[in-house]
Formats: structure tokens, sequence, C-alpha cells
């Protein structure tokens, strides 16, 4: 954390981008160029009123978050503390509700994934149940708190979002890739079913097994 002092009053920044902070550079980088609007963008004060800070100071504040920005940590978080509750990465893929899953798809769509990104973290995580080690139990899934907990998620470090965009985006295309396995496998199964009737004699084949199998 960095201190700073503005009419003797004291402000602790957090060096690490947020997710809102992110995404206000994400829509107007040209203006994030100058460290004056970094500044105002981590104080959320307007340029002017940095005007009395020391130039030492300026330059220590901006030199310290353009190092730790530089290279930022992108490893996966799989839990994380927030405001005092802890919260856990999505962690049973195979029993994620429809709901939950065709929200990700629709809020990682190219076009509004930057504008997104607390939705997504909102349905990537949710509060921890029980935790034994590395072991959790998140709580059971509810759409009715995901715009909550995504406003919350405003303000918690992007660094969790890159990490956890990663294997998103390899959990959907492995998940993806299995389905399209699936759907071929089946068809094939069909094809196969439908060859071997079509040699047996009329009175062996069930009325409705054609409609069955197209079904």
């Amino acid at each position: 954390m960095i201190k700073i002092k503005i009419d003797n009053k004291e402000i602790l920044i957090d060096p690490r981008l947020t997710i809102n902070m992110y995404q206000k550079i994400q829509k107007n980088p040209k203006k994030y160029e100058t460290p004056t609007e970094v500044l105002s963008l981590y104080l959320d004060l307007e340029p002017k009123e940095l005007r009395s800070l020391p130039v030492d100071e300026i330059s220590y504040i901006a030199d310290t978050i353009t190092k730790h920005n530089e290279e930022p940590n992108t490893d996966i978080v799989l839990t994380f503390k927030y405001k005092g509750i802890d919260y856990g990465m999505e962690n049973d893929w195979g029993n994620m509700t429809w709901g939950q899953w065709t929200d990700l798809e629709v809020f990682s769509q190219k076009d509004k994934i930057n504008d997104s990104i607390h939705v997504l973290m909102a349905l990537l995580y949710r509060p921890v149940k029980v935790q034994e080690g590395k072991t959790y139990v998140l709580e059971k899934f509810n759409s009715d708190e995901v715009w909550d907990r995504a406003n919350l998620f405003k303000d918690i470090p992007v660094e969790y979002w890159f990490g956890a965009s990663t294997f998103f985006l390899l959990m959907s295309t492995t998940y993806i890739k299995n389905m399209e396995s699936s759907m071929k496998t089946t068809m094939r199964v069909k094809k196969i079913i439908w060859t071997g009737m079509k040699h047996l004699p009329k009175w062996l084949v069930p009325k409705r097994l054609h409609d069955f199998i197209l079904s």
C-alpha cells in the first residue's frame, strides 16, 4: 500500500489495478497515457486536485503503480478474501446450472467482455461454504445474488480476472469440444443402427423406431 497526504488527510493506495479502473482505461486508453490521469483514477480525484501535491511524491506514486502493473500476477486465484468473505472459483463444472452457463456465454462475447468482467467474475466466483486446506465447497449458485456480487467485485484486483479468464477459456473450449465429440459419436451410432435396420425383415422393425432414432 502507498500512503499519501492531501489536505491533511491520509489516503492509502493499493497499486494493483481494480476491475473498475481497468474497464475505464479500456474504454479510453489515450486519456490515461499521462501519469496525472492515472493518479486521478487511483485516487478518485479530479486532475486539478492533484496540483497541490509535491512533484517527488507524484513521481514516486506513479513509478510504483507503473512498476506493479508492468508485470501483473496472472496466476489462477482459486480463492480470495474480500470484505471479510471467502470466495472461490467454480469447481464443479459438470453440475453448473443452465442459467449460469448461458450467462457466462452471453457476457463473454467479444463485444461485451470488457464491460462485463465484474459480472463474469460474479458468475465464476461465489462464497465458500466449507474449506479444508485447498479443498472447498461453494454455496449453491443463486442467480438473484449475481448482480450484487458483480457490483462488489468492481473493486477487486483485475489480476484475479487475468488468471480466471485463462482458466475459463480453457474450460469452455474443452467443454465445447467434448460436446461436439459426443454429438458426432451419437450421430455415428444412429447411422450404424439405421444402416443395420435396413437389412432386417420389415416385420422385425418396430413401427416407431425410425422416429425414435431421429429424435
